[in-house]
């Protein structure tokens, strides 16, 4: 009789301390495709690999949220990516000004917060995604696939460590998220909103060194939308200043087919080495994408896109890439796609031929990328 009273006191403990707990759940996605790319060595030679999250990086998760009573919750969210090709996980994002590219891997490298929620709206406080991936990231032409030589995730929302590894909270490696910041987005007033964010430096005797701060604004009204940001980043030594913004837009012009397009650029001011290319006290990265995409049924979507980015104020370059990209959905948690990317540079020269992302190899102008995979969702 002791034992099953002792026992039902234990229970009724966990059973007091899950229901003060009103949900956690575990979440990801796996996504692998094989690849095959032309033009990758000087003769033209060819590429085949499997490469994970070409449809959408591939991530693992953990969130959860608890009813605080009168409207307000408390909420977190801890995110990593996956390489599941190899099996790794968790990405670099560190570094220092000796490696901007960051070589300090992450468990959680794409999210890591605590916050509350309320009718006030939503802080929350730890790892954050910058304001300028929430502008870019709604109309991007292809909803942000190819992650890795998508020129809206690389250069306008700063995913590119080599060229923006010296600025932000990070201090090294991408500046797509933010380490030690609070972000507030308010609630939405007749399809209205608005964030603004704030990283912390954390560097004694200077508190405006390593810093990120940015606002903006959007509109939804669950199908079409539009947003703008606006961010200013400083780098560790307070000696140079990366400003950016960017828009973007969609619009669904008729039940089968919608429109996307997005603007984004980032400013480099100060003397600052920003990758192996010559430096100078400006440098700008702007990016135009626009994108169509056809609902030819309620399990297939095909979609065109276009990008086209250029590099000025130091050195001059540009590339375009070309992309067409069909998705079959088996359920609501699968999908295959299939896509071809022809990508071109100004000239086989480095400052151009680097705008293509890794998609032409040296030496050359040009390239194709052919993508088939699966994503799955749980």
């Amino acid at each position: 009789m002791k034992k099953s009273i002792l026992a039902f006191a234990v229970l009724s403990a966990f059973a007091a301390t899950a229901s003060a707990q009103s949900s956690v759940t575990i979440y990801g996605i796996i996504d692998a495709a094989v690849v095959a790319t032309t033009n990758q060595t000087a003769t033209g030679g060819s590429k085949i690999s499997m490469d994970a999250g070409q449809l959408l990086t591939s991530r693992w998760g953990i969130k959860g949220s608890e009813d605080l009573g009168g409207g307000l919750k408390a909420n977190f969210n801890l995110e990593g990516t996956l390489a599941n090709d190899t099996g790794a996980a968790g990405a670099g994002f560190g570094g220092n000004v000796f490696n901007q590219a960051g070589n300090n891997t992450s468990l959680f490298d794409r999210l890591s917060w605590v916050g509350l929620s309320g009718d006030f709206g939503s802080v929350t406080l730890g790892r954050n995604n910058i304001l300028g991936v929430d502008s870019v990231g709604l109309a991007d032409p292809i909803s942000l696939a190819h992650a890795g030589s998508n020129p809206n995730v690389m250069f306008s929302a700063l995913n590119s460590g080599a060229l923006y590894g010296g600025f932000g909270t990070n201090q090294g490696g991408t500046a797509l998220r933010q380490n030690n910041s609070i972000k507030y987005v308010s609630p939405l007033m007749s399809g209205f909103g608005g964030a603004l964010m704030y990283g912390f430096g954390e560097k004694a005797g200077d508190t405006s060194a390593s810093t990120y701060a940015g606002l903006s604004g959007f509109f939804t009204d669950g199908t079409n939308g539009a947003a703008i940001s606006y961010a200013k980043m400083k780098d560790a030594a307070n000696a140079a200043t990366l400003t950016g913004w960017a828009a973007g837009g969609k619009y669904k012009i008729m039940p089968e087919m919608a429109l996307r397009a997005t603007y984004a650029q980032n400013v480099v001011d100060g003397v600052i080495k920003i990758d192996a290319l010559p430096s100078a006290n400006s440098r700008k990265i702007a990016v135009i994408g626009l994108g169509a995409d056809f609902f030819l049924s309620d399990q297939t979507t095909l979609t065109t896109a276009y990008y086209n980015t250029k590099r000025s104020g130091d050195i001059d370059g540009k590339a375009d890439q070309y992309i067409l990209l069909g998705k079959y959905a088996f359920s609501k948690r699968t999908t295959a796609y299939a896509s071809l990317t022809y990508a071109k540079a100004g000239s086989a020269n480095a400052q151009d031929v680097s705008l293509a992302l890794g998609i032409i190899g040296a030496g050359n102008t040009s390239a194709t990328r052919t993508a088939i995979g699966i994503l799955h969702s749980f």
